[in-house]
């Protein structure tokens, strides 16, 4: 009698590995959709507007929009109608950020992210208003993710559309710094204080670089704003503010 122990053994462990490798690619695979089950708690600390984006009940359509996404709208231009999976790359940073996230779960939270924040630039008017604010969100993700290279370009983005943008300039500094290129983080903070001389983080990472932030010169279009916050709609928009170069509404729904 044939004894198939002897192929068995390999053979199943053959299988469960391959299985397992399956499982894992299906596991951390990103797919840009609505994340699930999204509390109170994780909607009060995303955006205002997101309330009114596609997906939560009060945005109406890009033909029929309700007032209050009529409201943006005025802001934000076309965009605003890609603007749900911003909102839904912020409720899922906030899963992957906590403390009790598994690494694995993380690393596919992280990915649902960058995928959500990109679908917004694809999408996105050539002046949108808030295009600094998602290039520099996206590096944050691209440094989570260990895309250090990615992510200096997605600042540098960031910067090149508004220079008064001080976490641009913050987020890549502090990576600098975390590496040991001091002089090229100073080199980095002193130009962002030339033009946001009165944000208080780029001048408290310039005295940890051991230098003085009152002896950097402003530029003369330098902003007079402090960093009481990041840019938001309400803060950077103007009802004024055109899509000119955007696709169609239609095309931004998902």
């Amino acid at each position: 009698m044939i004894s198939y122990s002897k192929f068995w053994n390999p053979l199943s462990r053959f299988l469960v590995g391959s299985l397992s490798s399956v499982l894992v690619l299906a596991s951390t695979a990103t797919y840009a959709m609505q994340p699930m089950n999204e509390t109170q708690a994780e909607m009060a600390l995303a955006p205002s507007y997101c309330r009114d984006t596609q997906g939560y009940g009060n945005s109406g359509t890009p033909d029929a929009p309700s007032p209050a996404a009529q409201r943006w709208v005025g802001m934000m231009g076309k965009t605003f109608w890609a603007m749900h999976h911003y909102c839904w790359g912020q409720i899922n940073m906030q899963r992957a950020m906590r403390s009790g996230t598994a690494p694995q779960m993380r690393q596919h939270l992280l990915g649902s992210v960058l995928d959500d924040y990109n679908f917004v630039l694809r999408y996105a008017s050539a002046n949108f208003v808030l295009l600094p604010e998602i290039h520099t969100r996206v590096g944050e993700v691209e440094l989570l993710l260990s895309r250090p290279r990615d992510a200096e370009k997605s600042f540098a983005k960031a910067r090149a559309l508004k220079r008064d943008y001080w976490p641009a300039y913050s987020h890549w500094a502090e990576y600098l710094i975390k590496v040991g290129k001091t002089a090229e983080a100073r080199k980095l903070v002193k130009q962002g204080l030339e033009y946001a001389p009165g944000s208080r983080v780029l001048r408290e990472q310039y005295r940890v670089l051991g230098s003085r932030p009152d002896a950097v010169a402003a530029q003369p279009e330098a902003s007079e704003l402090s960093d009481t916050g990041d840019a938001s709609a309400e803060s950077e928009a103007t009802p004024g503010e055109k899509s000119r170069g955007s696709r169609s509404a239609g095309s931004a729904t998902r």
